[in-house]
């Protein structure tokens, strides 16, 4: 199957920190650095008018240029990050670096990947070790297409 390499923070949530206060109370049960970027391939990344000022004041825009460059309307949505190609789950985030499997704009990502996943366990590493013992391959990538 398809391999990742697992170097880097996904997702701007560094080692694996989350933001959220669930979180934080419990110890953490999982590693962004350690998973291939799932969450930065779902097809709908809700970027909210807080979010494109914070990318705007990151990239030198004004919001109004941010918005258009980085996001779009789509799913009955008024504002999704736009995503680009990715190998293992067809699209991602069109923020994530696909060659150190991380988020590039970690200080202005936008706040659902600041609070993902919400609590001290991620449904996708606990899978994704799962597999990665069970194929006896530590950088094992289950895929799914996010296309």
């Amino acid at each position: 199957m398809t391999k990742g390499n697992g170097r880097a923070p996904v997702n701007g949530k560094g080692n694996g920190a989350a933001a959220s206060s669930a979180a934080s109370s419990e110890r953490l049960q999982y590693n962004c650095a350690k998973c291939p970027g799932y969450c930065c391939s779902y097809p709908v990344i809700i970027v909210t008018k807080y979010d494109v000022e914070r990318l705007a004041k990151h990239f030198g825009l004004t919001p109004e240029e941010a918005q258009k460059r980085f996001t779009k309307s789509e799913h009955g949505y008024k504002r999704i990050m736009r995503r680009k190609a990715d190998e293992h789950y067809g699209k991602i985030c069109r923020f994530f670096d696909t060659e150190k499997r991380r988020c590039t704009v970690y200080p202005a990502r936008p706040a659902v990947c600041r609070s993902f996943p919400g609590s001290a366990r991620c449904g996708y590493y606990d899978f994704l070790s799962f597999e990665r013992r069970a194929q006896e391959d530590p950088e094992f990538v289950a895929l799914t297409d996010h296309a």
